[in-house]
């Protein structure tokens, strides 16, 4: 009968493979891609294979064992990637810096422990053995609190990324995926706390099942609502485009979650008199300025409007900041519309009641929206 260690990986491995069937899904379905987190999940099930194999082989399972936990620790920094781009359209250079400085010292002393006792103990004379054993236990000590230390850091980085998008929203699913992010980074506490430092009987395998019962929280959630897996921490106020002459097409604002009507802080702008603005300032930046590139961004302390332009069209978004994810819909929704009605924005006149139906082309790219239903706004 199978150990409990081996039953707990096999669990871990079939979670991981169980939620990239569900983002491969949703690539190849629903055009929801997230790379990042896509090839983790298939990254984090070999890993799980590798923690398998090192419970049920005799020959060489510390092999698989500190290379389970290279792959992991991979997993680990590429989950926490896609918490950036969350949050963020480039990320945090203190957080990047911390998660960096944890992944490489978490991959060099695992490889430390794994060839540094079994190549040069034999060398070390029998005076000096003992001393060299607690050496080598310290650095088994490092390698284990360094690997822990990126589990917790990352994942506590994703809880307060979800923190923060509950707090703009106020939405309990949102703060559920936050609670099952710190339920996982508790599993690693658990593991090394009891197992590492205490030397108590079981701590890593309930470390491993607090792990398990905080990946089937989220998998549930992302089942129930499987959008919001790129739920962003940012308000987003509304969405426009425009024509290459600035002849506003259609513009939908967002609605808050909680309470079920248009955000009003964008209740008096003016769609029409904006995309003329923002069109007079590229050109002014082009023609005048000499700048060949687009315009991207327009910034004040609390608000961004962020563009992508085109040879036909020109998309907007009003939000507090730019995302990853953000930045990359509102192209993929730029490129969308031009293909959609490349005929009407070369005419030098438009009529917005050709553009009705890109509404769907709107929900399609931003899928963590909630949208003002109904039809584009004609103002």
């Amino acid at each position: 009968m199978a150990d409990i260690g081996t039953i707990i990986s096999g669990i871990i491995t079939g979670l991981f493979f169980l939620l990239f069937g569900l983002m491969l899904y949703q690539s190849l379905r629903k055009a929801r891609k997230a790379y990042v987190l896509t090839i983790s999940l298939f990254v984090g099930g070999i890993g799980g294979i590798l923690s398998v194999l090192q419970n049920v082989v005799s020959v060489g399972a510390q092999y698989y064992l500190y290379y389970s936990l290279i792959i992991w620790s991979i997993v680990y920094f590429l989950i926490y990637i896609f918490f950036e781009e969350l949050d963020q359209a480039r990320p945090q250079r203190v957080r990047l810096v911390i998660a960096t400085v944890l992944f490489f010292t978490a991959i060099i002393f695992n490889q430390l422990v794994l060839y540094f006792p079994s190549e040069i103990g034999s060398t070390i004379p029998p005076p000096a053995k003992e001393l060299f054993e607690a050496f080598s236990s310290s650095l088994t000590n490092l390698s284990d609190l360094s690997y822990n230390a990126l589990g917790v850091f990352i994942f506590f980085v994703g809880a307060y990324v979800h923190l923060r998008s509950y707090r703009s929203n106020h939405e309990s699913i949102v703060l559920s995926q936050a609670i099952s992010l710190i339920i996982i980074a508790a599993g690693f506490l658990v593991g090394y706390i009891g197992g590492d430092l205490v030397k108590a009987d079981g701590f890593l395998e309930y470390g491993d099942m607090v792990k398990i019962v905080g990946m089937l929280i989220f998998i549930i959630i992302y089942i129930i609502r499987i959008d919001f897996i790129y739920r962003l921490p940012v308000n987003v106020y509304f969405i426009m485009a425009f024509n290459y002459i600035g002849l506003n097409v259609l513009n939908i604002r967002t609605k808050n979650p909680t309470k079920g009507r248009i955000n009003e802080e964008t209740a008096i702008v003016n769609e029409t008199l904006l995309s003329s603005l923002i069109t007079a300032i590229s050109n002014l930046l082009s023609e005048s300025l000499g700048s060949k590139k687009p315009l991207q961004r327009i910034v004040s302390e609390d608000r961004t409007i962020v563009l992508d332009s085109g040879p036909l069209a020109t998309c907007a978004v009003l939000c507090e900041r730019p995302t990853f994810f953000l930045v990359r819909s509102l192209r993929n929704l730029r490129k969308a519309i031009e293909k959609t009605y490349k005929e009407e924005l070369s005419k030098p006149v438009v009529l917005k009641s050709n553009f009705k139906e890109a509404y769907s082309l709107i929900e399609e790219n931003f899928p963590f929206l909630i949208l003002e239903k109904g039809e584009i706004n004609e103002k």
